[in-house]
C-alpha cells in the first residue's frame, strides 16, 4: 500500500471511529441499481447543482451590488463592465435562475410520471412542491434587483396579481411592495427576502426532502432492491451510476456556460416609475400562461384565472398523495391521473408559448383581446363606468390612502375632484387615460383600450351623470 493511500485509509478509519460513517457510506455507495438509469431520474441532482451555482454566483454578485433605487442599476453596470468576468457571473446567475424553475418543474413531473408521490414518499412529494414555489419566489424577487425598465414593470405586473384575491389581496400586495407603488423600499425588501428569507426556507425544506429521499430511496432503487441477487442488469451505485450522474452535471454546467457566453442577461434603461418612454409591461415568463389565459375569458372571470386556478393547482399538488389511492406506480395503470396531468401540462406549455410570442399582458374584456370591447354610446355610471374604475383605478386610488389623494371609488369623490367635466377632451380623466397628460394611467399599464376610453368620453359628454 502506498504512503498516500495509507494516509487516506488512516483518515477514513479515524473519521469512522468518531462519526460511524462506514455503514452509511457503504449503504449509499454500494446499493444495487439498474446498469442504465433514465437521466430524468437525476433531475433532482441537476437542480441541486444549479442551486450551488446560484449560491456561488450570488455571493460574488452581492460583493458589488447595492440594494438602493439610486445605486442598484449603476452597480449592475459596474459588475458587467468593470469587474473582471463580472458579466459572465451575472449571466450564469441569470440563466441559473431560469434553469432552476425549469428543472424543479421537470423533476416534479418526472416524480408524478413514475408515481413517486405515493406511500411512503408523501413527505418527499410535499416538500418538493414547497421547493418549487420557493424557487419561483427566488426568481421573482431576484428579477427586480437590476432595477431596469424590464424588471421594474415585470414586478409591477407580478405584484398586481394579489389584488384580485378577496379580502386579503390588497394587504398582500401592499406588504410585497411596501406601499402603493414599486419603490426603493420594494427593492430592499425583495433583496432581503432573496438573500436571507428564501435561502433559509430552501435549506430547511431541502434538508427534509433529501433526508426523506435517503430514508425511502428513489423508486428506481427500491424496485432494483426487490430483484433477487445476481439479477442481470443490476450494478452497484458506485462507480456506475456515479459516472452517469457526473456526466449529467457536466452537460448542465456546459449548457449554462454556453448560454452565459452566447446570450447575455438583459439590462434595459434604468427603471422609470413614470414610464415616460411608454415601456410595455411584460410579466415574467412563468406567468405568461396566466396572462395569456385572461385574453380568452371574460374580464369578470379575471380573479378566477389569476388567483383561483393557481390556488386550486397548489391544493391539488399538495393533496395528491392523499387522494390518489391507486397503489400502482406504472403510468399505464393510472390512466385518469396521466390524462388529466397531460392535458394540464399541454395547456400550460401552449399558453406559455403563445404568451411568449405575444410578449404582452391581457387587456380588459377577454374574448380574444381588447379590440373586441364594444363602445357604449350612452353608458350608465353604475353599470358601465364604475366597474372600469374598480377594475383599473381602485388598486391605487381608493380610500383615505389613495395615491395623490385621488379617490376614484365612488361617484361623489370623482365629482369632488372635478376631473370628469365636459368637454371630454379637456377633462383631466380623459387626458390621463389617453396619455395626453403624463404619466398615462393606469400607471405602467395595461392601458385601457380605445373603445373603453371612448365609453368614458361619452359618459363625460352626457354630463357625467350618476345614472
Amino acid at each position: 500500500m502506498s504512503a498516500k493511500k495509507h494516509q487516506r485509509q488512516s483518515f477514513l478509519d479515524w473519521l469512522d471511529e468518531r462519526a460511524g460513517i462506514k455503514p452509511f457510506m457503504n449503504e449509499m455507495l454500494y446499493h444495487r441499481v439498474p446498469r442504465i438509469v433514465n437521466p430524468l431520474d437525476f433531475l433532482g441532482l441537476a437542480t441541486l447543482f444549479v442551486f450551488i451555482n446560484q449560491v456561488v454566483t450570488g455571493m460574488f454578485l452581492a460583493m458589488f451590488y447595492e440594494a438602493s433605487s439610486q445605486t442598484a442599476y449603476q452597480s449592475i453596470q459596474y459588475i458587467m463592465t468593470k469587474v473582471p468576468l463580472g458579466w459572465v457571473v451575472r449571466d450564469l446567475h441569470y440563466w441559473g435562475a431560469n434553469a432552476m424553475v425549469v428543472l424543479v418543474a421537470a423533476h416534479m413531473l418526472r416524480g408524478f410520471y413514475v408515481g413517486a408521490y405515493k406511500k411512503p414518499r408523501e413527505i418527499t412529494w410535499i416538500t418538493g412542491v414547497v421547493l418549487l414555489f420557493i424557487t419561483i419566489l427566488f426568481a421573482f424577487t431576484g428579477y427586480l434587483l437590476p432595477w431596469d425598465q424590464q424588471s421594474y414593470w415585470a414586478t409591477m405586473v407580478g405584484t398586481w396579481m394579489p389584488f384580485y384575491a378577496p379580502f386579503v389581496g390588497i394587504y398582500i400586495a401592499y406588504l410585497a411592495r411596501g406601499g402603493t407603488y414599486i419603490s426603493g423600499l420594494t427593492l430592499t425588501r425583495f433583496y432581503s427576502i432573496h438573500m436571507l428569507v428564501l435561502p433559509a426556507l430552501l435549506l430547511i425544506f431541502l434538508g427534509i426532502h433529501f433526508a426523506m429521499v435517503l430514508k425511502n430511496q428513489m423508486l428506481v432503487v427500491e424496485e432494483a432492491e426487490k430483484k433477487p441477487k445476481g439479477t442481470k442488469g443490476l450494478v452497484t451505485f458506485y462507480p456506475y451510476t456515479v459516472f452517469q450522474m457526473t456526466m449529467l452535471i457536466v452537460v448542465v454546467a456546459m449548457t449554462l456556460l454556453i448560454l452565459a457566453l452566447s446570450s447575455h442577461a438583459p439590462l434595459l434603461a434604468p427603471a422609470d416609475p413614470l414610464n415616460k418612454a411608454h415601456y410595455n409591461p411584460v410579466p415574467l415568463w412563468f406567468f405568461f400562461s396566466i396572462y395569456q389565459l385572461l385574453k380568452y375569458i371574460p374580464a369578470v372571470l379575471d380573479p378566477l384565472g389569476i388567483i383561483g386556478l393557481p390556488t386550486v393547482a397548489v391544493i391539488v399538488l399538495l393533496a395528491l398523495p392523499f387522494f390518489d389511492k391507486n397503489p400502482r406506480h406504472e403510468p399505464r395503470h393510472r390512466p385518469w391521473a396521466m390524462s388529466i396531468a397531460g392535458v394540464t401540462v399541454a395547456a400550460v406549455v401552449a399558453l406559455t408559448y403563445i404568451g411568449a410570442m405575444n410578449q404582452g399582458i391581457s387587456q380588459p374584456g377577454g374574448g380574444g383581446g381588447a379590440s373586441q370591447v364594444a363602445t357604449i354610446a350612452k353608458p350608465s355610471f353604475s353599470a358601465d363606468i364604475e366597474p372600469i374604475f374598480q377594475a383599473h383605478c381602485a388598486v391605487c386610488h381608493s380610500g383615505s390612502n389613495a395615491s395623490a389623494g385621488l379617490d376614484l371609488t365612488s361617484y361623489a369623490s370623482i365629482q369632488k375632484l372635478g376631473i370628469a367635466k365636459a368637454p371630454y377632451q379637456q377633462s383631466i380623466l380623459w387626458q390621463k387615460l389617453t396619455g395626453k397628460m403624463q404619466p398615462q394611467m393606469p400607471l405602467g399599464g395595461p392601458y385601457l383600450p380605445k373603445t373603453t376610453i371612448q365609453t368614458i368620453a361619452n359618459w363625460i359628454t352626457e354630463g357625467a351623470p350618476n345614472n
